[in-house]
Parts: C-alpha cells; sequence; structure tokens
C-alpha cells in the first residue's frame, strides 16, 4: 500500500515538476524573446534563405562539391546579389541638390498634368470636368502645392546652385525654368489666399518655413548619431549569416536536440510533425522566392520595353518582386514607383514608337496589370502549386494582423507562420488520431 503511494505521489510530484518548468521555461522563452526582439529579423531571415539554399547544396553534394565548400559559396553568392542590389538603389538615392531638383520636377509636373486634365486657362476657367469638381479639388491643390514647394532656404540654395554652375545661362536649363515656374505659381496661391482672406486653418507658408527651419536644425544631431545607428544595425545583422552557416552546416543536430525533449512514446509523432513543416515550409518558400523572381523580372522587362531607363527598370522591378512576398503589396508598390517615374521623366527611348510621353502614365499601369495578371494566372499555380493552400481570406486576415501586431515584419511573416500552424495543427490531429489519443 505504502509503495503504491509512494509510487503515486512521485508521479504527481513529476507531473507538478514539468508543468511548472515547461511553464517557467515558456515564460522565460517569451521574455528572451521580447528583450532580443531585434534579433529576430535578421535570424529569421538568415534562416529563410538557408531553406532556400537547401536544393542547391543537395545539387552540389550530388556533384560532389564538398558541403563546407558549397555553403561558403552560396554565401558569397548571396552576398554578391545583396551587394549589386544595394549599389543600384545607392546610385539612385539623388543628393541634397537632387532631392530638391526631384522635388522640383515633382511639383512642376503634377500641376501641368492637372492643369492639362482641367484645361485652365490664365483666368482660371476650365472644362466641363474642372467645373464639377474644381471647387471640391482646389483646396486640396493648393495644400499639395504649399507641401511640395521649397522653403525659403532650399530656394535659396537651389538659385545658388545654378547661378554658381550655369550663371547667366541658367535660365536656358528646363529644371531652373520649373523652379521659376513653381514659384510664380507658389506665389500666385499665397496672394489668392490673402485675398480672400484664409482662415488659420489652411496651409500657412511661414509655418512651413519654421517647420523647415527647426529640421534643418536637428539635421547635425541625427548625422551625429548616424555613425552609431549604422554601427547598431551592422552588429545586428551579422547574426543573420552565422544562423544561415550553422542551419546548412547543420547535421541533423537541430532535429535531435528537439526530439529529445519529447517523451519516447510521441518520437515519432514528433519526428511526423517535424518533417512536414521542414516539407511546407521550405516549399512554400522556395516558391514564394521563385514567383517573387519571376514577378520582379517581368516587370523589368515591361517596364524596359516602355521606356523606362535600364537602371530604374531594374530597381523598380526588384523593389516590387521583393515587396511580392507580401500579398497584394508587390504591384502596388511597382505602380507606385512606375508612376513616379512615368510623372518626372523627361527623356526616355521607347522600343515601340506608339508610346510617348503623354501615354508613359497609361503603359506604366498596363505594364503592372499584365504582371498582375501573369502572376494570378500563371506564376503562382505553376510555381507555388499546392505549397501553400490558403484561402484569400486567410491571407488578407493574415497579413493585416501580422500588420497591426509587429509592423512591417509581421506583414512579411505572417504567412509563412500561418503556414506552419497548419501543419502542425493538421498533422498533430492525424497523429493523435493514429496513435488513439483522441
Amino acid at each position: 500500500m505504502n509503495l503504491q503511494y509512494d509510487a503515486h505521489s512521485r508521479a504527481r510530484r513529476r507531473q507538478r515538476f514539468i508543468l511548472v518548468a515547461t511553464f517557467s521555461g515558456i515564460t522565460l522563452f517569451l521574455c528572451l524573446v521580447w528583450a532580443l526582439r531585434e534579433l529576430i529579423l535578421p535570424i529569421i531571415v538568415g534562416a529563410l534563405v538557408a531553406y532556400l539554399c537547401h536544393p542547391l547544396l543537395a545539387l552540389m553534394r550530388r556533384k560532389r562539391v564538398p558541403k563546407a565548400l558549397g555553403v561558403v559559396l552560396l554565401l558569397t553568392l548571396f552576398s554578391l546579389i545583396i551587394a549589386l542590389m544595394s549599389n543600384q538603389i545607392r546610385q539612385a538615392i539623388p543628393d541634397e541638390q537632387g532631392k530638391l531638383e526631384l522635388r522640383v520636377r515633382v511639383q512642376f509636373k503634377l500641376n501641368e498634368k492637372y492643369q492639362a486634365m482641367m484645361q485652365l486657362d490664365d483666368q482660371g476657367s476650365g472644362n466641363m470636368l474642372y467645373r464639377l469638381v474644381g471647387t471640391e479639388i482646389s483646396p486640396f491643390w493648393q495644400r499639395l502645392n504649399g507641401f511640395l514647394a521649397l522653403p525659403e532656404s532650399d530656394r535659396q540654395a537651389y538659385e545658388d546652385y545654378y547661378r554658381h554652375h550655369y550663371g547667366s545661362q541658367r535660365f536656358d536649363q528646363p529644371f531652373y525654368r520649373y523652379f521659376l515656374h513653381n514659384v510664380q505659381q507658389h506665389q500666385k496661391i499665397i496672394d489668392d489666399e490673402q485675398a480672400m482672406d484664409k482662415t488659420e486653418t489652411d496651409w500657412d507658408p511661414g509655418d512651413r518655413d519654421n517647420v523647415a527651419a527647426q529640421k534643418a536644425s536637428t539635421d547635425q544631431l541625427a548625422s551625429s548619431n548616424l555613425l552609431g545607428t549604422l554601427g547598431n544595425a551592422l552588429s545586428i545583422w551579422l547574426a543573420a549569416p552565422f544562423v544561415f552557416l550553422f542551419i546548412l552546416l547543420d547535421e541533423g543536430e537541430i532535429k535531435r536536440n528537439l526530439v529529445l525533449l519529447v517523451p519516447n512514446r510521441y518520437f515519432e509523432m514528433t519526428l511526423t510533425v517535424i518533417h512536414n513543416v521542414d516539407e511546407a515550409l521550405g516549399r512554400y518558400l522556395r516558391g514564394t522566392f521563385l514567383e517573387c523572381s519571376l514577378v520582379g523580372f517581368t516587370l523589368m522587362v515591361g517596364l524596359y520595353l516602355i521606356g523606362v531607363e535600364a537602371q530604374w527598370a531594374f530597381i523598380i522591378g526588384s523593389v516590387a518582386g521583393l515587396a511580392n512576398a507580401i500579398p497584394f503589396l508587390g504591384p502596388a508598390i511597382g505602380l507606385l514607383i512606375g508612376l513616379m517615374y512615368a510623372l518626372i521623366v523627361e527623356e526616355y527611348s521607347p522600343v515601340f514608337n506608339f508610346i510617348t510621353a503623354e501615354s508613359m502614365v497609361l503603359w506604366v499601369a498596363v505594364v503592372v496589370g499584365v504582371t498582375q495578371l501573369l502572376d494570378n494566372a500563371f506564376y503562382q499555380p505553376v510555381v507555388l502549386g499546392n505549397a501553400v493552400s490558403l484561402h484569400p481570406l486567410v491571407v488578407i486576415l493574415g497579413v493585416m494582423g501580422g500588420s497591426i501586431l509587429l509592423g512591417f515584419v509581421g506583414m512579411l511573416f505572417a504567412i509563412p507562420a500561418i503556414v506552419i500552424l497548419k501543419v502542425i495543427i493538421s498533422t498533430l490531429i492525424k497523429e493523435m488520431k493514429a496513435y488513439q489519443i483522441i
């Protein structure tokens, strides 16, 4: 009797110990994740890239390439790709004068398109469309012009740059003429506001200048912290290549350590869950990577054919292709950047002669639409296949929920997390039924 009591008492103590240890371990793990949350993105990126490289590494092994050498070659390849893309994007980022010039061009082109669409004349009269909606659109358009107009300090810097580099010939430069037109247009808006005695809720150019002055006063402080910020980011992202290396070099040690945490009677069930998750996640990630590559390449070729400069076609296609990993975001980004380019482009050389500067915006929309159609009709069904069978509503809610919880990182990894959770639950239910646990 005492032996039965002692055995029963030990079993209860063991259960309580396991329960307390499990709860404490989960709590400690969550606290560590929260404390080291800045490392989550680099770790996940390194792990995902390793998953993408598994087939290439297996191919190298079949070609009798040593595993360590294959891993180093793959790491070098991805580093070169990232360096190439970073260099292209860095070259496209304008300097301070380029930023001012871009702002001037955007303001001028927007006003030009608006006046052409509304057929405005010097007296302020327009076509039927303007008479229908002009009263509602004009306040918004004036505020947009006020936002895009250069503050006094930037206008002086822009003026000094052209006076120093071009002298009296600056009036022959198209972007300087855009600048003069914008200044005249902005002054006209200010005169109209003063004449109509606008209320304090309207755009006040003095407030904009004050905000710009305050921003300029903080630039020195921000630049002093730039090196420290870059250093911290670099040290954090060093985790990604280490995770990449250790996962690809792993000989099954990670899986064995996970299995050791599980009781023997659940050994086969755990192996099945790990195998199914590994297979589903790898299939989804590799399919998504190939789909995004095809979308980006299609956009690059389409934009180049309609006259977008090769460098910008590469940048727009690359950014939109990467963003396509988040459902519905890639086409939107490609369309937005493409329309901005089409709006301010001055010189272009389309392959087809019927494409003109006036129709560039339309053709950008056509290219993005055709790319999206190919993605929905061919890339996703053929490339992804049955890698992930999620209802569109689940995808939308997952992306929105991830955005609410973790921002951009949540949007990026919401679908892989749902795929893993779905495989775990479905496999557990199937195995538990097989073992007659439920």
